[in-house]
C-alpha cells in the first residue's frame, strides 16, 4: 500500500495465519492510492494535489458541497437583516461620550435601541445557543441518530428559513433575528463538527490537502458568491428579489449533499474503505 494507503502500517501476520491475511487492504475508494511512497508523490503530490482529490472523488465533492453551499444563503439573509436593523435602529455611535448617538440613521423606531446594540443581541444569542447545543445535543444526536442523519438538520433548518425568509415573510425582522441566531447556532454546534467526522474515512492526502481546499478556498468562494448576489441587490428589497432564488438552491442542494455523504459515509464505514 501507498503512504496513505489503510494497510500501510498493520502488523506482520502470525505464524499461524496465511501471508495473504496480513497483506489484504481495503478496495481503493477515497484517496487510498493518491500518494507515493513518500506520502508525497503521484497524482495528489504538490499545492494542486487536494484539488485534484476532490475532483476525482465523489465522497469528497460532497464533502466539500455540505461544508460550503450554506454560506451563500446565510450571507444573503445576513446583509438582508443588517440593512434592515440599520434603517430602523440607526448607528447609535457617540464620538464624544455625551450619550447622544452620531449619524443615528432610520427613524428612530427602534424605542431607544440601536443597531450596535441590536448586533451584540444577535452575537450573544447566537454565542449561548451555540454552547448549549453542543453540549447537549452534538453529543447525544450523534450517539442516538448516527452522523446519516445529524448531519441533515441543519440542512433541513436551513432550507425551511431560507424559503420562510424569502417567500413567505420577506423583510421580517423578528424572524431574521431568531431564525439567523438558530442557524448560525446550529452551524458552529452540529454541522461544522458533523463536516470534522466525515474526513474520518480519508486518506492523510485527503485530510491535509483537500481539506485546505474545502475549508480555505471553498468556503471564500462561497461567501464571495453571495457578496456578489448582495452587491448586485443593493437594498434590503433587491436581496429579497435577487438572492431568493440562489440561496433556495443553494440550500436545496446543501440537504441533496448532506443526505448523500451521509449515506455514503455509513457504507464507507461499514466496508472499512479509506
Amino acid at each position: 500500500a501507498g503512504g496513505d494507503g489503510v494497510g500501510s502500517d498493520r502488523a506482520p501476520a502470525g505464524d499461524g495465519e496465511p501471508a495473504t491475511a496480513a497483506a489484504a487492504v481495503a478496495p481503493p475508494s477515497p484517496t487510498t492510492d493518491d500518494a507515493g511512497p513518500d506520502g508525497k508523490g503521484g497524482a495528489a503530490g504538490g499545492l494542486l494535489g487536494g484539488a485534484s482529490l476532490i475532483f476525482r472523488h465523489e465522497y469528497l465533492r460532497l464533502v466539500l458541497a455540505a461544508s460550503v453551499l450554506y454560506e451563500v444563503a446565510l450571507t444573503c439573509m445576513h446583509y438582508e437583516m443588517n440593512l434592515i436593523g440599520l434603517d430602523r435602529f440607526g448607528v447609535g455611535i457617540s464620538v464624544v461620550g455625551d450619550g447622544q448617538g452620531a449619524g443615528g440613521g432610520g427613524d428612530g423606531g427602534g424605542g431607544g435601541v440601536t443597531y450596535i446594540q441590536f448586533m451584540g443581541w444577535y452575537g450573544q444569542t447566537v454565542n449561548v445557543l451555540s454552547l448549549l447545543l453542543s453540549y447537549y445535543a452534538f453529543p447525544r444526536l450523534v450517539r442516538s441518530r448516527g452522523l446519516r442523519y445529524t448531519i441533515r438538520i441543519f440542512p433541513t433548518v436551513l432550507l425551511g428559513v431560507t424559503v420562510a425568509a424569502f417567500v413567505v415573510l420577506p423583510g421580517n425582522l423578528p424572524f431574521l433575528f431568531v431564525s439567523l441566531s438558530v442557524c448560525k447556532a446550529l452551524t458552529y454546534s452540529v454541522h461544522d463538527p458533523s463536516e470534522e467526522v466525515l474526513y474520518m474515512p480519508t486518506s492523510a492526502s485527503a485530510k491535509f490537502r483537500s481539506k485546505f481546499w474545502i475549508d480555505a478556498v471553498g468556503t471564500r468562494v462561497a461567501k464571495a458568491a453571495g457578496a456578489a448576489v448582495n452587491e448586485y441587490a443593493g437594498s434590503a428589497g433587491g436581496v429579497v428579489k435577487y438572492g431568493s432564488v440562489p440561496s433556495v438552491v443553494a440550500s436545496l442542494a446543501l440537504w441533496c449533499a448532506c443526505a448523500r455523504v451521509g449515506v455514503l459515509f455509513d457504507e464507507l464505514l461499514e466496508r472499512g474503505e479509506v
